[in-house]
Protein backbone atom coordinates (compact mmCIF):
# COMPACT_ATOMS: atom_id res chain seq x y z
CA UNK A 1 0.00 0.00 0.00
CA UNK A 2 1.14 3.64 -0.86
CA UNK A 3 1.04 5.55 2.23
CA UNK A 4 -0.86 9.30 1.60
CA UNK A 5 1.13 12.52 2.10
CA UNK A 6 0.11 14.28 5.03
CA UNK A 7 -1.22 18.00 3.58
CA UNK A 8 0.53 19.58 5.82
CA UNK A 9 0.52 23.10 3.69
CA UNK A 10 -3.28 23.39 4.36
CA UNK A 11 -3.19 25.37 8.04
CA UNK A 12 -4.20 29.15 8.26
CA UNK A 13 -1.02 30.45 8.17
CA UNK A 14 2.48 29.17 6.52
CA UNK A 15 5.77 30.32 7.04
CA UNK A 16 7.39 30.57 3.40
CA UNK A 17 10.75 30.56 4.38
CA UNK A 18 10.44 27.89 6.84
CA UNK A 19 7.54 25.65 5.55
CA UNK A 20 8.11 22.64 7.94
CA UNK A 21 8.42 25.29 11.13
CA UNK A 22 5.96 23.68 14.14
CA UNK A 23 6.68 26.27 16.42
CA UNK A 24 4.06 28.58 16.96
CA UNK A 25 5.16 32.29 16.02
CA UNK A 26 5.67 34.80 18.90
CA UNK A 27 2.65 36.57 17.91
CA UNK A 28 0.04 34.07 18.55
CA UNK A 29 0.63 34.16 22.43
CA UNK A 30 -2.38 34.81 24.38
CA UNK A 31 -0.86 38.17 24.92
CA UNK A 32 -0.68 39.06 21.43
CA UNK A 33 -4.17 37.39 20.85
CA UNK A 34 -5.87 39.60 23.34
CA UNK A 35 -4.13 43.05 21.93
CA UNK A 36 -5.09 42.38 18.65
CA UNK A 37 -8.37 41.62 19.54
CA UNK A 38 -9.01 44.29 21.35
CA UNK A 39 -6.94 47.23 18.93
CA UNK A 40 -9.84 45.20 15.88
CA UNK A 41 -12.39 45.92 18.46
CA UNK A 42 -12.47 49.62 18.62
CA UNK A 43 -14.24 52.45 17.64
CA UNK A 44 -14.18 52.79 13.86
CA UNK A 45 -13.93 56.00 12.30
CA UNK A 46 -14.80 56.57 8.74
CA UNK A 47 -13.24 59.05 6.51
CA UNK A 48 -14.36 60.60 2.96
CA UNK A 49 -15.05 58.56 0.59
CA UNK A 50 -12.64 58.89 -2.59
CA UNK A 51 -12.88 57.97 -6.19
CA UNK A 52 -10.98 58.81 -9.25
CA UNK A 53 -11.73 62.31 -9.65
CA UNK A 54 -11.49 63.25 -6.27
CA UNK A 55 -8.67 61.55 -4.89
CA UNK A 56 -5.98 63.84 -5.35
CA UNK A 57 -7.89 65.23 -1.99
CA UNK A 58 -6.76 62.86 -0.32
CA UNK A 59 -4.50 63.59 2.64
CA UNK A 60 -2.68 61.18 4.71
CA UNK A 61 -2.62 60.69 8.38
CA UNK A 62 0.04 59.13 10.42
CA UNK A 63 -1.86 56.10 11.41
CA UNK A 64 -0.51 52.88 9.79
CA UNK A 65 -2.36 51.95 6.82
CA UNK A 66 -3.21 48.25 5.82
CA UNK A 67 -4.85 48.31 1.99
CA UNK A 68 -6.85 45.61 1.01
CA UNK A 69 -6.38 44.45 -2.74
CA UNK A 70 -8.52 42.00 -5.00
CA UNK A 71 -10.53 40.71 -7.79
CA UNK A 72 -14.04 41.06 -7.80
CA UNK A 73 -15.87 38.60 -5.92
CA UNK A 74 -12.91 37.35 -3.84
CA UNK A 75 -14.41 38.52 -0.80
CA UNK A 76 -12.79 41.19 0.26
CA UNK A 77 -15.96 42.87 1.77
CA UNK A 78 -16.56 39.63 4.00
CA UNK A 79 -12.70 39.58 5.13
CA UNK A 80 -12.96 43.05 6.47
CA UNK A 81 -15.91 42.87 8.02
CA UNK A 82 -14.39 39.18 9.79
CA UNK A 83 -11.08 41.24 10.58
CA UNK A 84 -13.26 43.75 12.42
CA UNK A 85 -14.55 41.16 14.42
CA UNK A 86 -17.90 40.80 12.08
CA UNK A 87 -19.25 44.23 12.48
CA UNK A 88 -21.22 45.24 9.18
CA UNK A 89 -18.06 48.14 8.10
CA UNK A 90 -17.64 47.08 4.39
CA UNK A 91 -20.28 46.38 1.54
CA UNK A 92 -20.11 44.16 -1.45
CA UNK A 93 -21.53 45.59 -4.74
CA UNK A 94 -24.50 43.76 -6.00
CA UNK A 95 -23.30 44.48 -9.27
CA UNK A 96 -19.53 42.67 -8.90
CA UNK A 97 -16.91 44.94 -10.57
CA UNK A 98 -18.91 48.17 -10.62
CA UNK A 99 -17.50 49.80 -7.10
CA UNK A 100 -15.25 52.52 -7.75
CA UNK A 101 -15.10 53.78 -4.41
CA UNK A 102 -11.90 53.54 -2.25
CA UNK A 103 -12.89 53.86 1.64
CA UNK A 104 -10.84 54.00 4.91
CA UNK A 105 -11.61 52.88 7.74
CA UNK A 106 -9.67 54.23 11.17
CA UNK A 107 -9.26 52.13 14.27
CA UNK A 108 -8.77 55.12 16.76
CA UNK A 109 -5.54 55.63 16.06
CA UNK A 110 -4.39 52.29 16.03
CA UNK A 111 -4.12 51.44 12.63
CA UNK A 112 -6.28 52.27 9.38
CA UNK A 113 -7.87 49.79 6.86
CA UNK A 114 -8.06 50.75 3.13
CA UNK A 115 -10.40 49.08 1.56
CA UNK A 116 -9.83 49.28 -2.99
CA UNK A 117 -12.32 48.38 -5.57
CA UNK A 118 -12.37 45.33 -6.80
CA UNK A 119 -10.53 44.44 -10.13
CA UNK A 120 -11.10 42.21 -12.96
CA UNK A 121 -14.55 41.72 -13.81
CA UNK A 122 -14.78 41.05 -17.64
CA UNK A 123 -17.64 43.28 -18.14
CA UNK A 124 -16.85 46.42 -16.66
CA UNK A 125 -15.91 49.45 -19.46
CA UNK A 126 -12.59 50.38 -20.42
CA UNK A 127 -13.45 54.22 -18.68
CA UNK A 128 -14.38 51.98 -15.20
CA UNK A 129 -10.89 50.14 -15.59
CA UNK A 130 -9.28 53.51 -16.06
CA UNK A 131 -10.77 55.00 -13.03
CA UNK A 132 -9.37 52.28 -10.99
CA UNK A 133 -5.77 52.71 -12.43
CA UNK A 134 -5.92 56.37 -11.68
CA UNK A 135 -7.54 55.65 -8.27
CA UNK A 136 -4.83 53.29 -7.14
CA UNK A 137 -1.95 54.83 -8.61
CA UNK A 138 -3.05 58.47 -7.11
CA UNK A 139 -3.91 56.33 -3.96
CA UNK A 140 0.06 54.38 -3.81
CA UNK A 141 1.56 57.52 -4.26
CA UNK A 142 0.36 59.39 -1.47
CA UNK A 143 0.23 57.14 0.81
CA UNK A 144 3.08 57.61 3.15
CA UNK A 145 2.29 55.71 6.15
CA UNK A 146 0.85 52.25 3.81
CA UNK A 147 2.61 49.41 6.01
CA UNK A 148 1.02 46.21 4.01
CA UNK A 149 -0.59 45.59 0.94
CA UNK A 150 -2.83 42.69 1.49
CA UNK A 151 -3.33 40.66 -1.64
CA UNK A 152 -6.01 38.27 -2.06
CA UNK A 153 -6.16 35.49 -3.97
CA UNK A 154 -9.11 33.50 -4.22
CA UNK A 155 -8.34 30.28 -3.91
CA UNK A 156 -10.37 28.22 -5.83
CA UNK A 157 -9.12 30.15 -8.99
CA UNK A 158 -5.52 31.69 -7.87
CA UNK A 159 -3.44 34.17 -9.67
CA UNK A 160 -5.46 35.62 -12.35
CA UNK A 161 -3.42 38.20 -15.18
CA UNK A 162 -4.74 41.21 -13.15
CA UNK A 163 -3.34 39.85 -9.97
CA UNK A 164 0.13 39.51 -11.51
CA UNK A 165 -0.08 43.19 -12.21
CA UNK A 166 -0.38 44.21 -8.99
CA UNK A 167 2.23 42.04 -7.69
CA UNK A 168 4.30 43.88 -10.38
CA UNK A 169 2.80 47.55 -9.50
CA UNK A 170 3.46 46.84 -5.55
CA UNK A 171 7.35 45.63 -6.78
CA UNK A 172 8.04 48.23 -8.53
CA UNK A 173 6.84 50.58 -6.02
CA UNK A 174 8.59 48.96 -3.07
CA UNK A 175 5.66 47.92 -1.03
CA UNK A 176 5.16 45.45 1.42
CA UNK A 177 2.97 43.27 0.84
CA UNK A 178 1.11 39.94 1.71
CA UNK A 179 -0.73 36.79 -0.15
CA UNK A 180 -4.11 35.92 1.59
CA UNK A 181 -5.83 33.14 0.06
CA UNK A 182 -9.76 33.66 0.74
CA UNK A 183 -12.81 31.00 0.63
CA UNK A 184 -10.63 27.97 1.88
CA UNK A 185 -13.78 26.28 3.24
CA UNK A 186 -14.24 25.56 -0.25
CA UNK A 187 -11.19 23.37 -0.39
CA UNK A 188 -10.65 19.66 0.80
CA UNK A 189 -7.16 19.89 2.80
CA UNK A 190 -4.96 17.88 0.11
CA UNK A 191 -6.50 20.60 -2.34
CA UNK A 192 -5.95 23.59 -0.05
CA UNK A 193 -2.25 21.90 0.10
CA UNK A 194 -2.03 21.55 -3.66
CA UNK A 195 -2.97 25.11 -4.30
CA UNK A 196 -0.23 25.99 -2.15
CA UNK A 197 2.40 24.37 -3.73
CA UNK A 198 1.54 26.67 -6.57
CA UNK A 199 1.51 29.72 -4.53
CA UNK A 200 4.96 29.01 -3.21
CA UNK A 201 6.26 28.19 -6.72
CA UNK A 202 4.86 31.95 -7.79
CA UNK A 203 6.14 33.09 -4.82
CA UNK A 204 10.00 31.86 -5.97
CA UNK A 205 9.60 32.63 -9.98
CA UNK A 206 8.94 36.11 -8.90
CA UNK A 207 11.68 36.52 -6.14
CA UNK A 208 14.12 35.09 -9.27
CA UNK A 209 12.87 37.44 -11.43
CA UNK A 210 13.01 40.83 -9.73
CA UNK A 211 16.98 39.22 -8.35
CA UNK A 212 17.39 38.70 -12.29
CA UNK A 213 16.20 42.05 -13.29
CA UNK A 214 18.27 44.02 -10.27
CA UNK A 215 21.02 42.37 -11.51
CA UNK A 216 20.69 43.19 -15.02
CA UNK A 217 19.98 46.88 -14.69
CA UNK A 218 23.03 47.24 -11.68
CA UNK A 219 25.25 45.36 -14.43
CA UNK A 220 24.27 47.65 -17.26
CA UNK A 221 23.40 51.26 -15.76
CA UNK A 222 25.45 51.06 -12.68
CA UNK A 223 22.33 51.70 -11.10
CA UNK A 224 22.41 52.00 -7.19
CA UNK A 225 20.72 49.89 -4.69
CA UNK A 226 18.68 52.23 -3.99
CA UNK A 227 16.65 52.22 -7.39
CA UNK A 228 16.54 48.29 -7.54
CA UNK A 229 13.00 47.06 -7.59
CA UNK A 230 12.03 45.13 -3.91
CA UNK A 231 10.11 42.36 -3.26
CA UNK A 232 8.97 43.12 -0.03
CA UNK A 233 6.88 39.90 0.56
CA UNK A 234 5.46 39.43 4.18
CA UNK A 235 6.97 35.77 5.45
CA UNK A 236 3.22 34.36 6.23
CA UNK A 237 0.87 33.61 3.84
CA UNK A 238 -2.40 33.50 5.39
CA UNK A 239 -5.44 31.06 3.91
CA UNK A 240 -9.14 32.49 5.45
CA UNK A 241 -12.63 31.69 5.31
CA UNK A 242 -14.35 34.62 6.73
CA UNK A 243 -17.73 32.12 6.70
CA UNK A 244 -15.95 29.57 8.87
CA UNK A 245 -13.93 31.61 10.74
CA UNK A 246 -10.61 29.66 9.63
CA UNK A 247 -7.27 31.90 9.56
CA UNK A 248 -9.52 35.06 10.89
CA UNK A 249 -7.90 35.20 14.25
CA UNK A 250 -4.66 34.39 12.75
CA UNK A 251 -4.45 36.91 10.33
CA UNK A 252 -5.96 39.47 12.36
CA UNK A 253 -3.26 38.63 15.20
CA UNK A 254 -0.46 38.90 12.75
CA UNK A 255 -2.09 42.53 11.10
CA UNK A 256 -2.23 44.01 14.85
CA UNK A 257 1.85 44.12 15.01
CA UNK A 258 1.99 47.12 12.55
CA UNK A 259 -0.25 48.86 15.25
CA UNK A 260 1.79 47.25 18.01
CA UNK A 261 5.00 48.62 16.49
CA UNK A 262 3.82 51.79 15.32
CA UNK A 263 3.10 52.27 19.33
CA UNK A 264 5.81 51.26 20.49
CA UNK A 265 8.08 53.57 18.57
CA UNK A 266 6.32 56.41 19.61
CA UNK A 267 7.09 55.53 23.44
Amino acid sequence: TITELTPHLAKPYLNINFLDLEKAPFWLSNEHIKKGNYIFSSKIIAYPVYVAQTIHKYNPTDIPQVAIFGKSNVGKSSLINAILNYREVAQASKTPGRTRHLFIFNLQNFISIVDLPGYGHAKVSKSLRNDWSILIEEYLNKAKNLKRALCLIDCTELFSVQDFILLDMLITKRIPFQIVLTKVDKLKANELHNAMIKILSVIENYRKKVKAYNEDKSNKNNKSVHEAYEFNINEYIFNVSSLKYFGIQELRTNLSLIALDNINAKK
